[in-house]
Protein backbone atom coordinates (compact mmCIF):
# COMPACT_ATOMS: atom_id res chain seq x y z
CA UNK A 1 0.00 0.00 0.00
CA UNK A 2 1.44 3.20 -0.95
CA UNK A 3 2.46 6.07 1.90
CA UNK A 4 -0.14 9.15 1.65
CA UNK A 5 0.77 12.92 1.85
CA UNK A 6 -1.98 15.92 2.58
CA UNK A 7 -0.55 18.78 0.76
CA UNK A 8 -2.89 21.99 1.74
CA UNK A 9 -3.33 24.67 -0.59
CA UNK A 10 -2.12 22.60 -3.70
CA UNK A 11 -4.61 24.09 -6.08
CA UNK A 12 -1.65 25.95 -7.63
CA UNK A 13 2.08 27.65 -7.36
CA UNK A 14 3.84 25.88 -4.62
CA UNK A 15 1.71 23.53 -3.43
CA UNK A 16 0.76 22.44 -7.01
CA UNK A 17 4.59 21.28 -7.39
CA UNK A 18 5.08 19.82 -4.23
CA UNK A 19 2.22 17.21 -4.90
CA UNK A 20 2.92 16.54 -7.90
CA UNK A 21 6.61 15.64 -7.16
CA UNK A 22 5.24 13.52 -4.29
CA UNK A 23 3.10 11.24 -6.89
CA UNK A 24 6.24 10.96 -8.93
CA UNK A 25 7.73 9.44 -5.97
CA UNK A 26 5.40 6.86 -5.41
CA UNK A 27 2.81 8.71 -2.84
CA UNK A 28 -0.90 8.70 -2.89
CA UNK A 29 -2.06 12.31 -2.49
CA UNK A 30 -4.51 14.30 -1.24
CA UNK A 31 -5.00 17.85 -2.77
CA UNK A 32 -6.74 20.68 -0.48
CA UNK A 33 -7.88 24.08 -1.45
CA UNK A 34 -9.81 26.67 -0.96
CA UNK A 35 -11.15 28.11 -4.47
CA UNK A 36 -9.16 26.73 -7.00
CA UNK A 37 -11.31 23.86 -8.15
CA UNK A 38 -9.92 23.96 -11.68
CA UNK A 39 -6.52 24.07 -10.37
CA UNK A 40 -6.99 21.03 -8.09
CA UNK A 41 -8.82 19.21 -10.70
CA UNK A 42 -6.36 19.63 -13.21
CA UNK A 43 -3.69 17.94 -10.45
CA UNK A 44 -5.62 15.45 -9.98
CA UNK A 45 -5.61 14.72 -13.33
CA UNK A 46 -1.89 14.11 -13.54
CA UNK A 47 -1.38 12.49 -10.50
CA UNK A 48 -3.81 9.67 -11.70
CA UNK A 49 -1.80 9.65 -15.17
CA UNK A 50 1.18 8.71 -12.78
CA UNK A 51 -0.93 5.57 -11.84
CA UNK A 52 -1.33 6.99 -8.11
CA UNK A 53 -4.80 7.50 -6.21
CA UNK A 54 -6.10 10.77 -5.59
CA UNK A 55 -8.69 12.66 -3.08
CA UNK A 56 -9.10 16.21 -3.19
CA UNK A 57 -10.90 18.06 -0.01
CA UNK A 58 -11.65 21.46 0.16
CA UNK A 59 -11.92 24.50 2.92
CA UNK A 60 -10.96 27.90 4.40
CA UNK A 61 -8.12 27.21 6.89
CA UNK A 62 -9.25 30.50 8.38
CA UNK A 63 -11.73 28.98 9.85
CA UNK A 64 -10.76 27.42 13.05
CA UNK A 65 -13.14 23.91 12.20
CA UNK A 66 -11.82 23.49 9.07
CA UNK A 67 -7.46 22.50 9.91
CA UNK A 68 -8.79 19.51 11.65
CA UNK A 69 -11.78 18.47 9.51
CA UNK A 70 -9.80 18.36 6.21
CA UNK A 71 -7.42 15.96 7.83
CA UNK A 72 -9.89 14.11 9.01
CA UNK A 73 -11.27 13.73 5.75
CA UNK A 74 -7.77 12.66 4.17
CA UNK A 75 -7.30 9.90 6.66
CA UNK A 76 -10.97 8.42 6.07
CA UNK A 77 -10.42 8.90 1.94
CA UNK A 78 -7.31 7.04 2.06
CA UNK A 79 -7.72 5.01 4.86
CA UNK A 80 -3.97 6.47 6.11
CA UNK A 81 -2.15 9.19 6.81
CA UNK A 82 1.88 9.41 6.29
CA UNK A 83 3.18 12.91 5.54
CA UNK A 84 1.53 16.26 5.75
CA UNK A 85 2.46 19.04 4.24
CA UNK A 86 1.43 22.13 5.59
CA UNK A 87 1.68 24.50 2.50
CA UNK A 88 -1.37 26.71 2.55
CA UNK A 89 -0.69 30.80 3.04
CA UNK A 90 -0.99 34.18 2.61
CA UNK A 91 1.54 36.81 1.69
CA UNK A 92 0.45 40.16 3.53
CA UNK A 93 2.55 43.10 2.46
CA UNK A 94 1.28 46.48 4.60
CA UNK A 95 3.26 49.48 6.19
CA UNK A 96 3.10 48.76 10.04
CA UNK A 97 1.42 52.26 10.38
CA UNK A 98 -1.22 51.59 8.52
CA UNK A 99 -1.72 47.17 9.16
CA UNK A 100 -5.40 46.79 10.23
CA UNK A 101 -6.80 44.39 12.75
CA UNK A 102 -8.79 42.62 9.71
CA UNK A 103 -5.80 41.95 7.79
CA UNK A 104 -3.64 40.85 10.97
CA UNK A 105 -5.87 38.25 12.41
CA UNK A 106 -6.45 36.79 8.52
CA UNK A 107 -2.48 36.25 8.10
CA UNK A 108 -2.53 34.76 11.52
CA UNK A 109 -5.66 32.72 11.10
CA UNK A 110 -3.72 31.09 7.95
CA UNK A 111 -0.37 31.01 8.53
CA UNK A 112 0.20 30.13 11.84
CA UNK A 113 -3.22 28.56 13.62
CA UNK A 114 -3.92 26.67 10.53
CA UNK A 115 -0.67 25.26 10.02
CA UNK A 116 -0.45 24.51 14.04
CA UNK A 117 -3.61 23.00 13.97
CA UNK A 118 -3.34 20.53 10.99
CA UNK A 119 -0.37 18.96 12.41
CA UNK A 120 -1.83 18.87 15.75
CA UNK A 121 -4.65 16.48 14.33
CA UNK A 122 -1.97 14.74 11.77
CA UNK A 123 0.37 14.11 15.02
CA UNK A 124 -2.19 12.61 17.04
CA UNK A 125 -3.84 10.23 14.15
CA UNK A 126 -0.09 9.33 13.64
CA UNK A 127 0.45 8.34 17.18
CA UNK A 128 -3.03 6.52 17.32
CA UNK A 129 -2.09 4.39 14.52
CA UNK A 130 1.79 3.93 15.11
CA UNK A 131 2.44 5.47 11.99
CA UNK A 132 6.24 6.67 11.94
CA UNK A 133 5.17 9.71 10.05
CA UNK A 134 6.53 13.13 8.68
CA UNK A 135 5.26 16.83 8.97
CA UNK A 136 6.33 19.59 7.19
CA UNK A 137 5.88 23.06 7.53
CA UNK A 138 6.42 25.45 4.72
CA UNK A 139 7.66 28.89 6.20
CA UNK A 140 9.80 31.45 4.22
CA UNK A 141 12.94 33.24 3.81
CA UNK A 142 11.38 36.22 5.82
CA UNK A 143 11.01 34.21 8.96
CA UNK A 144 14.84 35.70 9.28
CA UNK A 145 15.94 38.63 7.80
CA UNK A 146 13.82 42.13 8.21
CA UNK A 147 12.10 43.07 4.80
CA UNK A 148 9.97 46.23 3.88
CA UNK A 149 5.86 46.20 5.05
CA UNK A 150 6.56 42.33 6.69
CA UNK A 151 5.73 42.78 10.00
CA UNK A 152 2.92 40.59 10.49
CA UNK A 153 4.06 37.74 7.76
CA UNK A 154 7.83 37.48 8.70
CA UNK A 155 6.54 37.44 12.30
CA UNK A 156 3.65 34.33 11.40
CA UNK A 157 6.14 32.70 9.38
CA UNK A 158 8.90 32.96 12.09
CA UNK A 159 6.78 31.61 14.84
CA UNK A 160 6.14 28.66 12.71
CA UNK A 161 9.39 27.88 12.06
CA UNK A 162 10.17 28.34 15.73
CA UNK A 163 6.85 25.80 17.16
CA UNK A 164 8.56 23.43 13.92
CA UNK A 165 10.67 22.90 16.88
CA UNK A 166 8.87 22.17 19.73
CA UNK A 167 6.71 19.88 17.66
CA UNK A 168 10.05 17.95 16.27
CA UNK A 169 10.93 17.72 19.98
CA UNK A 170 7.54 16.36 21.94
CA UNK A 171 7.04 13.88 18.42
CA UNK A 172 10.38 12.80 18.19
CA UNK A 173 9.28 10.01 21.05
CA UNK A 174 6.77 8.61 18.93
CA UNK A 175 8.57 8.39 15.47
CA UNK A 176 7.09 11.19 14.24
CA UNK A 177 9.79 13.69 12.27
CA UNK A 178 8.74 17.40 12.26
CA UNK A 179 10.71 19.61 9.89
CA UNK A 180 10.31 23.29 7.89
CA UNK A 181 11.06 24.59 4.33
CA UNK A 182 11.67 27.98 4.04
CA UNK A 183 11.28 29.12 -0.01
CA UNK A 184 12.92 32.05 -1.11
CA UNK A 185 11.04 34.26 -4.14
CA UNK A 186 10.07 31.27 -5.92
CA UNK A 187 8.79 31.44 -9.62
CA UNK A 188 5.22 30.33 -10.05
CA UNK A 189 2.36 30.92 -12.67
CA UNK A 190 1.36 34.00 -11.14
CA UNK A 191 4.72 35.32 -11.00
CA UNK A 192 5.07 35.16 -14.79
CA UNK A 193 4.09 37.51 -17.36
CA UNK A 194 3.62 40.94 -16.18
CA UNK A 195 5.57 40.51 -13.08
CA UNK A 196 8.67 39.24 -15.22
CA UNK A 197 10.33 42.91 -15.03
CA UNK A 198 10.11 42.02 -10.67
CA UNK A 199 11.61 38.82 -10.83
CA UNK A 200 14.55 39.78 -13.13
CA UNK A 201 15.04 42.22 -11.07
CA UNK A 202 15.03 40.85 -7.91
CA UNK A 203 17.32 37.86 -9.81
CA UNK A 204 20.26 40.20 -9.77
CA UNK A 205 20.50 40.06 -6.07
CA UNK A 206 20.61 36.04 -5.40
CA UNK A 207 24.02 34.61 -5.31
CA UNK A 208 22.98 31.62 -7.71
CA UNK A 209 21.32 34.52 -9.82
CA UNK A 210 18.19 32.61 -10.32
CA UNK A 211 14.70 32.29 -8.47
CA UNK A 212 13.49 29.21 -7.31
CA UNK A 213 11.53 27.06 -9.27
CA UNK A 214 8.62 24.62 -7.75
CA UNK A 215 10.67 22.09 -8.32
CA UNK A 216 13.20 23.04 -6.55
CA UNK A 217 11.12 23.43 -3.21
CA UNK A 218 8.92 20.11 -4.08
CA UNK A 219 12.40 18.24 -4.16
CA UNK A 220 13.67 19.60 -0.66
CA UNK A 221 9.92 18.49 0.83
CA UNK A 222 9.97 15.56 0.16
CA UNK A 223 14.14 14.45 0.84
CA UNK A 224 12.81 15.77 4.25
CA UNK A 225 9.87 13.32 4.04
CA UNK A 226 11.80 10.24 2.88
CA UNK A 227 14.00 7.82 4.68
CA UNK A 228 16.61 9.28 3.39
CA UNK A 229 16.30 11.81 6.10
CA UNK A 230 15.59 9.80 8.58
CA UNK A 231 17.36 11.25 11.09
CA UNK A 232 16.59 15.12 10.31
CA UNK A 233 14.08 16.52 12.80
CA UNK A 234 13.49 20.05 13.80
CA UNK A 235 15.34 22.21 11.53
CA UNK A 236 14.19 24.62 8.24
CA UNK A 237 15.87 24.59 5.26
CA UNK A 238 16.22 27.27 3.24
CA UNK A 239 16.37 26.74 -0.43
CA UNK A 240 16.80 30.19 -1.18
CA UNK A 241 19.91 29.93 -3.75
CA UNK A 242 21.63 32.31 -1.35
CA UNK A 243 19.18 34.84 -0.96
CA UNK A 244 19.36 35.33 2.60
CA UNK A 245 23.06 35.15 2.97
CA UNK A 246 24.59 38.40 4.49
CA UNK A 247 25.58 40.20 1.65
CA UNK A 248 26.65 43.94 3.02
CA UNK A 249 28.59 44.26 -0.71
CA UNK A 250 25.46 43.88 -2.15
CA UNK A 251 23.68 46.06 -0.15
CA UNK A 252 26.19 48.66 -0.51
CA UNK A 253 26.22 48.51 -4.58
CA UNK A 254 22.98 48.97 -4.86
CA UNK A 255 22.13 45.10 -6.02
CA UNK A 256 20.17 44.00 -2.41
CA UNK A 257 16.53 43.85 -3.39
CA UNK A 258 14.05 43.12 -0.92
CA UNK A 259 11.03 40.85 -1.63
Amino acid sequence: MNKVVLVTGAGRGIGHGIALEFARQGYDVVIHHRQTPEGAAQLAQKIGELGRKTEIVVGDLSDIDVPARIVDEAYEKMGRLDVLVNNAGITIFKPFLEMDIERLEQCYKVDFRAAYLCAQRAAQLMVKTGTRGSIINITSVHQERTNDRDTIYGAMKAALARSTESMAYELAPNGIRVNAVAPGLTITRELEGDRKAFVDLIQQSIPIRRVARSEDVAKAVVWLASEEAAYVTGITLRVDGGMNLPMMQALLEGRQTFI
